[in-house]
């Protein structure tokens, strides 16, 4: 039969109407098989007092991202005035974490950096920069994989775990080579656990710039940072390529930059949320997480020809960064962040 132009409107407006009903009832499905935490806003909402255990943390007022590294060296945090410090076993250097600013303590950052104005016009929410320089570098021979990481088995009901496959594929669909494992539950397996993992190869960083030792890389916040180096963008085939070659050379001596912000579009880190997948979200990353912090990882992982198991045990692996996070509106426990930190809370170091 033939329609009118009314016909097919009204058509087109039934459809619409009954997807956004199919994605607040499979919402409201999970949400009451989870229950979880109420939304979140990127601040505490207004005459939400903060609780008296935090009240003198040495961190912006306004709402932002926490982050401890391991190994523990005090509480740093997201829109910094200066880059933030790290060093382990096998590497140093120095961090960026930023997002659009949320009041005036997360405007300005290094040199009077505009972390506002630097996010105009882009679709990103956040993005991680990182200078870092090996004091063992991984061997050529191991894969390199980062993303996040949980610190235990988070058990989940059959609809968390029907969405959670989703978001991954969501990701792998947009990113492309993802390993996602949601851990060993330890009541159904004995010997080495693997914990729960999101991560990615080494080309998934979107950005990277190699800088030959004696010469300095460009700062963190260099306003014509992204015409540095290597990108991502519109060239998947050849960066791969080219960030597979820089991996077998890794050495010591050079300054090794990467940036990253391809991810950000999914995760809504300071309303601690998922996002960006059609009917299953936005939804509380505590129904993956189980509670704060997650753990942003770099590792390598041996080999194992002679073995079936391919898990990511910790047995296998080498971490080069690892840096448990959580939202400013979404914190753990004070005992918790004192233990992540090193630092107990009324000694701690702004920074």
């Amino acid at each position: 039969p033939e329609f009118s132009a009314g016909e097919y409107a009204a058509l087109a407006l039934l459809v619409i109407l009954a997807w956004e009903l199919a994605k607040k009832v499979f919402a409201a499905f999970v949400e009451a098989i989870v229950p979880g935490e109420q939304a979140l806003g990127a601040a505490l909402p207004d005459g939400q007092v903060v609780p008296r255990e935090f009240r003198n943390l040495p961190v912006p007022s306004d709402a932002h991202v926490e982050i401890a590294m391991d190994p523990p060296c005090g509480l740093h945090y997201s829109n910094p005035k200066e880059p933030f410090s790290f060093e382990s076993e096998c590497t140093k250097g120095t961090y960026l974490f930023f997002h659009p600013p949320t009041g005036p303590s997360t405007q300005t950052g290094p040199d009077g950096f505009d972390y506002g104005e630097y996010f105009l016009c882009k679709s990103r929410r956040w993005e991680m920069r990182v200078h870092m320089t090996f004091k063992r570098p991984p061997p050529p021979d191991e894969g390199l994989f980062f993303g996040v990481q949980l610190e235990e088995y988070v058990p989940m009901s059959r609809a968390t775990q029907k969405a959670q496959k989703m978001i991954v594929a969501g990701i792998r669909q947009a990113v492309g080579g993802v390993y996602h494992s949601p851990g060993d539950d330890p009541s159904r397996v004995v010997g080495p656990l693997e914990m729960p993992h999101c991560v990615l190869p080494l080309w998934a960083f979107d950005q990277f710039i190699e800088t030959p030792e004696g010469e300095e890389p460009p700062c963190l916040w260099d306003p014509n940072f992204s015409d540095f180096g290597q990108r991502r963008y519109k060239r998947i085939a050849k960066y791969s390529e080219e960030i597979g070659k820089l991996q077998k050379s890794f050495k010591v001596g050079p300054t090794y930059t990467f940036a990253f912000w391809g991810n950000s579009r999914f995760l809504d880190v300071l309303n601690w949320l998922v996002i960006g997948i059609p009917v299953v979200t936005p939804v509380s990353f505590n129904k993956f997480a189980g509670k704060p912090p997650v753990h942003v990882v770099l590792y390598s992982l041996k080999n194992t020809p002679q073995e079936r198991d391919t898990r990511h045990l910790e047995s296998r692996k080498k971490y080069y960064f690892r840096a448990a996070i959580w939202s400013s509106a979404m914190r753990p426990a004070m005992a918790r962040i004192e233990a992540l930190t090193g630092v107990r809370a009324h000694g701690m170091d702004a920074g």
